[in-house]
């Protein structure tokens, strides 16, 4: 699907302008033409290497899945693939990927889907909104700014989950906030596998000094730049926290393991005399003067608990059983 708009020097603007249009108004330098291509086509593909003469690289990434954010420098144009993120239909994270080629007076953005964001900002320029006045360098500012800006309602939602697994942790360690640990760990891992590589994207585009990036429009990546760090922060902060509360999970089990080896060790050794006993009657001789005599049984049975009582009292305050 292809949608267009085009805007003229006067301040008219023309929207789903047609394909066969666009070579002419790449002539007009004092125009500007945007064009989103969503889950392109052959002909869309065609289009961007026949009419805006894309390398063919840049087509190829444009057309493949799951291509790692990055910045190149071309001739007529720059060519920039940045990441969103969203929630898929079983709830969990996944990059959105959306591709710019940025020239003097144009701007391209494909994506393999729908991505909300781009659609907000191409509605905003079809209600004659004055960004795309300002130049497809201050066009692309915006977009990427609605993109990066899409990641705070997902790390909001993150660290709510953090702060409510962390007070349940101390107050009920069971499996199931074990699993629940693990899942928002990994819910991190993506969101910082996705942030980590925009940050030199952004860097090199808040210098000013690379080309269609006017210098009076460089600063506004630079705060897109300042809402990146502040991300990462948040997420690097957020992972120690699930870190700290992994460790602090293995150490209450093991605590709880070391309750349960005491009370082992003490019914053991409350059961020492009656297994003392059980093996002396459990030998296999004929005659045993122990094996009639009630009084001697009772008499084995005292000195066995004067000893054992006091030995076993001795051995749990030391170890601070008791």
């Amino acid at each position: 699907m292809v949608r267009s708009c085009l805007y003229h020097a006067d301040g008219r603007l023309e929207c789903d302008v047609p394909v066969e249009r666009f070579r002419d108004a790449l002539k007009q330098p004092d125009q500007l033409l945007w064009v989103d291509i969503e889950d392109p086509e052959d002909a869309d593909v065609e289009c961007l290497l026949e009419v805006f003469e894309l390398h063919p690289l840049t087509v190829e990434d444009c057309i493949m899945p799951n291509v790692r954010p990055k910045l190149e420098e071309f001739e007529r144009y720059l060519f920039v693939v940045l990441q969103g993120i969203r929630r898929n239909t079983e709830g969990r994270l996944q990059p959105v990927e959306l591709d710019l080629c940025v020239g003097e007076n144009f701007l391209i953005t494909v994506r393999t889907e729908p991505i909300k964001v781009v659609d907000e900002d191409r509605i905003r320029v079809e209600k004659k909104s004055p960004i795309i006045k300002r130049g497809a360098d201050f066009l692309f500012y915006s977009l990427a700014d609605s993109l990066i800006d899409s990641y705070f309602p997902i790390l909001d939602e993150v660290e709510t989950k953090v702060d409510e697994l962390e007070t349940r942790l101390l107050q009920d360690s069971t499996q199931t906030t074990l699993v629940n640990l693990f899942g928002v760990y990994n819910e991190l891992m993506v969101l910082r596998r996705t942030l980590t590589p925009h940050r030199e994207i952004l860097s090199r585009l808040n210098r000013g000094d690379l080309p269609f990036i006017k210098p009076s429009n460089a600063i506004y990546f630079r705060d897109i730049y300042d809402h990146l760090l502040r991300m990462s922060d948040l997420v690097d902060g957020c992972r120690e926290v699930t870190t700290m509360a992994l460790e602090a999970y293995a150490t209450i089990v093991s605590n709880r393991l070391n309750e349960i080896m005491k009370t082992m060790t003490a019914l053991a050794t409350l059961a020492l005399p009656l297994l003392i006993v059980t093996g002396i009657y459990g030998m296999n001789f004929g005659e045993h003067p122990l094996l009639h005599s009630m009084r001697v049984l009772l008499h084995i049975l005292s000195a066995l608990g004067l000893v054992s009582i006091p030995v076993m009292i001795y051995f749990f305050r030391k170890n601070r059983w008791l």
